[in-house]
């Protein structure tokens, strides 16, 4: 089916993610778009795109989709007022620094206006993810028996044009640190391998950065059938990572997300490729707005619910699973 493109979406912010979003948009046919921030973005070149507004605050008449793409500690506040107005919202990744009562009411409230409320974890859209959860699924590779998912780079690196030590990353109180910057592994986590009956977590702040949030954690977790899966997330790796390794009792799947190369094998053998189209994150940005219209259409496109990004959180967060 043809995705059906509003002609006007806005989009709360003015960072990287949220001008990443306006160009999209752009790109997909939006007329305009609606842009809320109180920075000064008169430097910004697509926001100086005749089809871009910049407003202070939200307007009256708010347009029926949105995307929250401000700093994390403002995601849900700002969510809890588009939901008000009746507009549909993705909210970017993760859907807050913690589970509060009013995180948790947001999906009432959602569901008393009748809007949807998703969440932006834009690696489920990678062919790579996909590819891994198929093989899953077809048991390709027997019983999965246990899997260690790891990211990490440099914090410096990410945004070399600006000082990181700036940036909300770097500060507990926006909404930072590596666990809640780096949580889609946990998000991609839960998709291949269902929600954990338990798990432990660790975090830490190496001292190596000069930040207040942690940049180094590590989360080990059980599910049913007795599977183990560990997650590594980083500041401070050097050069970047991103990887994936799944054993399975009758073979096994390994994923590198940066040098794009998957191998699978199997009893049927083994099969290799680095075909970039599974290693386009750029184009999963894209495949995240066009699957967000299609489920206002009433279309389920894979996007994260709320629940997914509150179950994120609540891995993040050391438990016993109870």
């Amino acid at each position: 089916m043809v995705t059906i493109i509003p002609a006007e979406v806005l989009v709360v912010g003015s960072g990287s993610i949220a001008r990443r979003h306006v160009s999209n948009l752009l790109d997909l046919g939006v007329h305009q778009v609606l842009v809320v921030t109180a920075r000064d973005v008169s430097g910004v070149p697509v926001f100086s795109d005749s089809r871009v507004r910049v407003v202070s605050e939200l307007p009256e008449n708010c347009p029926r989709a949105a995307i929250v793409a401000s700093e994390t500690a403002k995601h849900v506040s700002m969510a809890r007022n588009l939901v008000a107005a009746g507009a549909h919202v993705l909210i970017e990744k993760p859907v807050d620094t913690t589970i509060s009562s009013e995180t948790i009411s947001l999906t009432e409230e959602a569901d008393r206006q009748r809007v949807l409320v998703r969440v932006g974890y834009n690696l489920r859209f990678l062919g790579a993810i996909r590819r891994i959860r198929e093989v899953l699924e077809e048991a390709s590779i027997g019983r999965p028996l246990f899997s260690r998912i790891e990211v990490g780079q440099w914090l410096p690196d990410w945004r070399p044009d600006r000082d990181y030590r700036e940036a909300y990353s770097a500060s507990t109180a926006r909404g930072g640190g590596v666990a809640l910057d780096l949580s889609h592994e946990l998000d991609y986590m839960r998709l291949l391998f269902g929600m954990p009956t338990s798990w432990h977590t660790t975090q830490m702040t190496s001292g190596l950065l000069d930040v207040d949030a942690n940049d180094v954690f590590e989360g080990v977790y059980s599910f049913v059938g007795g599977m183990l899966s560990s997650v590594h997330l980083d500041y401070i790796e050097r050069p970047p990572r991103r990887r994936i390794r799944i054993v399975g009792s009758e073979g096994s799947i390994e994923c590198d997300l940066i040098a794009e190369h998957l191998r699978i094998e199997s009893p049927a053998g083994t099969s290799s490729t680095s075909a970039h189209e599974l290693f386009d994150v750029q184009g999963t940005y894209v495949h995240e707005i066009e699957a967000f219209f299609d489920e206002i259409a009433g279309r389920p496109a894979g996007l994260a619910t709320l629940q997914d990004g509150l179950d994120v959180l609540r891995l993040l967060n050391d438990s016993d699973g109870g």
